[in-house]
This record gives C-alpha cells, structure tokens and sequence, in this order.
C-alpha cells in the first residue's frame, strides 16, 4: 500500500481542516500517518483509527521565540527525522506556505514533497504547487494538495470529525431537559487578542433573551475566560475532553464563539455557528460550510495582523460593539428558524429568571 506522511503541526482548528484531505487519500487507497502535535492526535484518533502518528512539536510553530534555532530542540528533530526516514513514505503533503516546514521534509529524504511554490521553498519540493487563489481557504488548499497526490479529478470532502455515542447521548439527555433549543457561547481563544470582550458577550446574550426564546450553554475556556457570564447560563460546562466538547458541540442548535478552533470543531459535527472575528482572515480561515455566519468590521487598517497585534489592545474586537452587529445576528437567527422568537409569557418568565 502506499505510504504518505501528512504534515499539520499547528492547532486543533488547523487539524480539523486536514480531515478534508484524510477523507480524500482514505478513498484513494493510501496509507496515511500525520506528523503533528499530541493534541491533534488526541482530536482526530478516534475519527480516523487507521491512521498512524508521529507527535512533534515544531519549534517553528511557537507564538514567541521561534527565530531562536540555538534554543530549538535538535536532538528531538534529529529523532524525528529518523523515525521518518525508516518508514519508507511515498509522499509527504503539506499546505504551510513556510520554508522552515518544507526544508525540513527535504531532509527526510521522502521523494514525492508537495507544498506550495515560492521563492525559498521550491527548491526543498518535488512539486511545487502553484498558488493560484491568495485568498483561497485552507480546504480548498487540502483539496489542491490531494488532487495533485492523486494526479486525478478527486472526491473532495468537507471536514468531518466522529463523535462517541454514549458521550453524544449524554449531552442530548442533559439538554433534553430544557425542550428550549440550546445555544451555546464559548468566549475563549488561544491568543487573547482573538477575544471578543466578555462584556460585549453580555450584552448580546442579553438582547437575544429579548428576543428569542432557547437555553444558553456557558463553555467558559481552560483558563477561565467567560466565567463572568454564569449568571446567565442554564448550563455551565467547564474542563471537557476533545471528546465531551465534540458531543455537546453535535447537540447545539448553534454555537456563537471567536475565531478559534472550537469554531472548526463545530462545523465538523455539522452544528452552525456565528464566528466573530478579529485580526484573523475569514476567507483562509473561517468555518468551511455555508450554514456559518461569520461577524468582521473593517476597523484596523493592518488587518489581518496574523494575531501581531500593534496596538496595547485589539481594536479589531473591543470596538467592535454589540449594537452594530445586532441586526446582522438577528436576521441570521430568523433566517435559520432554528431558535424560536420570544412569545409574551415567555419574555416575561425570561426576565424573572434573569
């Protein structure tokens, strides 16, 4: 059988992309290991146990201190290269669009190197492709990359992650409860400056309740990040695996949430999402299928900044205020019929309660 390394060693959002091309090499016939960070294998394990894994993380992919090679840890990489080199691999793909990545697959020796062209990278490719739309999102990107594998017109898939049915019937029993439509909020991301304030949170929360009649599901982040916002939750779900988060993600009615990879996560249950977004690029990054409504304001004229942010703060989010998204959020809330409208008695015991 055919051996191909894939390469995504950046976040869990970024690996929920890649399962646009596992679908694809599964179907034609490749065997597949991922090099990656351990938490995209504890992600995608069980979604695709047929594939195999190589845990690296990159020094190249750090936020801060990346460009210090004499502090990278190369007894690791040399490791690595070799447990690489061993398996014999047919091919190796990547999309990162970064020399660093594609030197380092040059140097495992593999002979079939598919990347993105430019200046400093071709020369570590076997094929180059070429970068046809700037703009194009990262599945298109994938399916670019599989197509150019496979040397045919190939089955291109959406992301698609699998869920465990005890959890998933777990968390349709907890929301079961409340025969309101469960709509949940996750506030977090892993760079603060992708952070839409809690405070504006609030008030969205807030004029929805007006409005509209569902539960609110709190999905504070793992540093805590949302916990201000209790008092307005029905249910408050704190600390979960990949794999509990995934189930309760598959039971929403709709997620609202920051450009972050629960975001991603989401999309791949098949569960719609209103993603706000900040310094990040919605038309490479936001979630994949039609059904997402994505919130952006022309604000900051170096956007996207790529989460380098030049200000003390990120002007993109915090002066991106409630009352101007409103009207856009509600349409999308009436358009999609899936959160009813708020009748008289309702608004009233919403108010009491709150």
């Amino acid at each position: 059988m055919k051996k191909c390394l894939v390469i995504e060693l950046w976040w869990i959002g970024d690996a929920t992309l890649m399962t646009a091309i596992l679908q694809g090499l599964q179907s034609d016939g490749w065997e597949i290991t991922i090099l990656a960070k351990t938490q995209t294998r504890n992600l995608l394990e069980t979604s695709y146990p047929s594939v195999k894994w190589i845990e690296f993380d990159a020094p190249w992919t750090a936020f801060y201190g990346k460009y210090k090679i004499w502090r990278w840890p190369w007894a690791t990489i040399a490791r690595i290269l070799r447990e690489i080199r061993s398996q014999h691999f047919a091919a190796a793909v990547s999309i990162r669009k970064d020399p660093r990545q594609h030197f380092f697959v040059w140097l495992t020796g593999i002979p079939r190197r598919i990347g993105f062209d430019g200046p400093a990278s071709r020369h570590f490719l076997s094929e180059a492709m070429p970068v046809r739309n700037p703009n194009a999102h990262r599945v298109e990107d994938w399916w670019q990359a599989q197509k150019t594998l496979s040397n045919t017109a190939a089955t291109l898939f959406p992301p698609k992650l699998s869920l465990d049915p005890a959890l998933r019937e777990r968390y349709r029993a907890l929301f079961q409860k409340d025969p309101r439509p469960a709509i949940a909020i996750h506030c977090g991301a892993r760079n603060a400056v992708r952070r839409w304030p809690e405070s504006h949170f609030r008030e969205l929360i807030l004029r929805m309740r007006r409005e509209f009649d569902f539960q609110l599901v709190l999905l504070p982040d793992l540093d805590g990040y949302g916990s201000g916002l209790k008092d307005l939750a029905e249910n408050i779900l704190q600390n979960l695996s990949i794999a509990e988060l995934l189930a309760a993600l598959a039971n929403l009615s709709l997620l609202i949430c920051n450009d972050s990879g629960p975001s991603h996560l989401a999309d791949a249950v098949d569960t719609p999402t209103i993603t706000i977004f900040g310094p990040g690029d919605p038309q490479k990054l936001r979630p994949f299928r039609p059904q997402n409504l994505i919130i952006i304001r022309d604000i900051c004229p170096y956007h996207p900044c790529s989460d380098y942010c030049r200000y003390p703060e990120p002007f993109c989010l915090t002066r991106l205020d409630c009352a101007s998204v409103w009207p856009e959020i509600k349409n999308y809330l009436i358009q999609q019929g899936r959160v009813p409208l708020q009748t008289s008695s309702t608004s009233r015991l919403t108010k009491t309660q709150h």
